[in-house]
């Protein structure tokens, strides 16, 4: 007969079999709390480590205590700018045509005049008092709450980099809204230009949050709501401009007449270097 080892007695002055041991000793390993706490043990090490490495994502809103996380968690060694845009004092605006900004509180509303090729855009950059222009070596990050009013005819820029709409010769990350199209663009001037359409967004003519993240220099990534919709690794600008921006413009460009879009609150910022 084949004795199996696990269903052995222990001894002959004890009828606990082996199997039986081994469970009763792993569940009170288990319901130790004191196991693995010694030096160079797992806990004892996942307790000291200066970084307790988790899955992007995987800490969530309701395991952060109130008060636990406080603005300097956000300033710290960054430049760093918040705006609902109820003001736009420190912006500079301009436009072709006769452009109206209207602001109230919580945002504002950019709209063209009805002629095509007109424009309402608003940038902050060192020529107006931004204090320095944004630098793409310091992985800038930036996001706005954007409502196109009419996808029919409205061309909407959001990005960082060039004063002015996206243009050949110059260098920006950002979104492009041409019609009901969403585009991540990013362009080097000197290698040229990556435009990927971002083929299933939420619809445009609702509010959502637009976000770049300059994650190197080879790397931008493009989400919407916080959800990653598109990585680009070509034609990434690296050098600083003096006259780079953080731009949000509309323009009218396909004769459509007045065209219109709401911003109701932004984030900046980038790292000291």
């Amino acid at each position: 007969m084949t004795e199996t080892w696990g269903l052995l007695a222990k001894s002959a002055v004890d009828d606990e079999t082996i199997e039986e041991a081994i469970d009763r000793i792993v569940a009170a390993h288990n319901d130790d709390e004191e196991a693995h706490l010694e030096v160079g043990q797992s806990l004892q090490s996942h307790k000291v480590s200066d970084i307790i490495d988790h899955l992007a994502k995987s800490i969530i809103a309701d395991k952060i205590g109130s008060g636990e996380v406080n603005f300097s968690h956000f300033t710290a060694n960054h430049k760093f700018i918040f705006t609902t845009f109820d003001s736009l004092d420190g912006w500079h605006v301009g436009g072709v045509g006769t452009p109206v900004r209207t602001c109230v509180l919580g945002g504002s509303k950019l709209e063209t005049s009805g002629t095509d090729g007109d424009t309402s855009y608003i940038c902050a950059s060192p020529n107006y008092g931004f204090g320095d222009n944004p630098n793409f070596d310091s992985l800038p990050f930036a996001q706005a709450l954007i409502k196109i009013m009419d996808t029919d005819y409205a061309e909407t820029h959001f990005h960082i980099g060039y004063q002015g709409f996206q243009a050949a010769g110059h260098d920006y990350i950002g979104f492009l809204f041409d019609q009901a199209k969403v585009y991540a663009v990013c362009r080097e001037s000197s290698s040229g230009e990556t435009k990927s359409e971002i083929t299933t967004p939420p619809d445009p003519l609702d509010p959502h949050v637009y976000r770049i993240v300059y994650v190197s220099s080879s790397k931008v990534d493009f989400y919407i709501d916080d959800v990653l919709l598109k990585t680009i690794t070509t034609n990434i600008p690296i050098s600083n401009n003096e006259d780079s921006c953080i731009f949000l413009g509309v323009k009218n460009s396909h004769d459509g007449g007045e065209q219109t879009i709401g911003i109701y609150h932004a984030l900046y910022q980038e790292q000291i270097v």
